[in-house]
């Protein structure tokens, strides 16, 4: 085995109106025990604030700071950004609202001295806006994807015994506490619809299909202080965004990965039973229980599976158009 940690690394934020936060996450990175090569800060269409905050760092900090606009706001949009101008061997992901802890950045990289190792991350800490804790969890399996389409992560508020669990192998990672090796994967899938769940999972999945290991590090935390609305539970909000365009990135990236031969037991499982995120027809009996509203449950059921179904079918075309791309090489 190669013992040598790749020689540098970019750590990409795109970030959206929390420059404040932006700022304690940029002043953490300088705390680090091994400083990234490079910071890439993306903001986004007329979010000014967050420029003006990154760039008011740029003579202060103690590693390069390069400081991007995308025109389009959405974090895949911005992430392919920053990945274009990235330097790094290895490409380290942070949400501007994440705290890492000093050893953030050297425990990522410790773990790719193993050539086999293609992308690393960790849990979180999640705190209320009020600054106190959520409450912390033991729940399994963390995360797997099955070949069957089921999807679990659980990678947020650990009891505290587990981060002195060994690092495991997994399936996929979340982008709050992630790091990919660049020659592991290609770019962030763009046919996902926003709030874009799953593009995390979809460059897992590419790394795994490339023949390397996906680690996870439970001691490995990063304190998240989330204010995006699209990840709270209850019925208020754009459904559209909460709940019917995660069943199309769910579909997306199944139809992506997953042979046509078993999208008839996923979808039929989807529309018996799914999640209260994601309903099918348990799920939405679930959900009428919890949240009241059966009209709109049952219009939600109907959203849900028409688009889940259209993502199956567009991951199948983003899969054929990426051999066809390969045969033409």
């Amino acid at each position: 085995m190669n013992s040598q940690i790749p020689s540098s690394v970019s750590v990409l934020i795109p970030s959206w109106r929390r420059p404040d936060r932006l700022v304690i996450c940029l002043n953490s990175l300088a705390a680090q025990t091994r400083l990234p090569d490079q910071v890439i800060v993306v903001w986004q269409a007329d979010d000014t604030a967050t420029r003006d905050a990154a760039e008011g760092l740029t003579s202060q900090l103690p590693y390069r700071l390069d400081v991007l606009h995308s025109p389009e706001a959405g974090v895949v949009v911005a992430e392919n950004l920053a990945l274009d101008a990235a330097v790094g061997e290895i490409i380290a992901m942070i949400d501007d609202d994440a705290i890492p802890a000093p050893d953030w950045l050297a425990r990522h990289l410790a773990f790719y001295a193993d050539p086999k190792v293609g992308a690393v991350g960790g849990p979180c800490d999640a705190y209320f806006q009020d600054g106190t804790p959520l409450p912390k969890r033991a729940v399994e399996p963390v995360g797997i994807w099955t070949k069957w389409g089921g999807v679990t992560g659980n990678m947020y508020d650990h009891v505290p015994e587990w981060r002195t669990r060994p690092p495991r192998e997994v399936d996929h990672l979340v982008g709050y506490n992630m790091s990919l090796r660049r020659a592991a994967f290609h770019r962030f899938e763009t046919g996902l619809r926003r709030y874009w769940q799953y593009f995390e999972m979809d460059a897992c999945l590419q790394v795994r299909g490339n023949g390397y290991r996906v680690m996870f590090d439970f001691g490995n935390v990063v304190e998240h202080h989330p204010t995006n609305t699209a990840y709270t539970g209850g019925r208020h909000g754009d459904l559209t965004v909460k709940v019917v365009n995660p069943s199309f990135n769910l579909g997306f990236v199944i139809g992506k990965y997953l042979p046509m031969w078993r999208w008839p037991v996923i979808a039929a499982r989807q529309l018996l039973i799914g999640r209260v995120t994601s309903p099918g027809i348990v799920a939405s009996m679930v959900a009428i229980r919890r949240h009241g509203g059966p009209l709109r449950e049952a219009g939600l059921l109907v959203r849900t599976m028409k688009a889940y179904l259209s993502g199956l079918f567009a991951g199948r075309k983003a899969h054929l158009s990426k051999i066809e791309s390969r045969d033409h090489l």
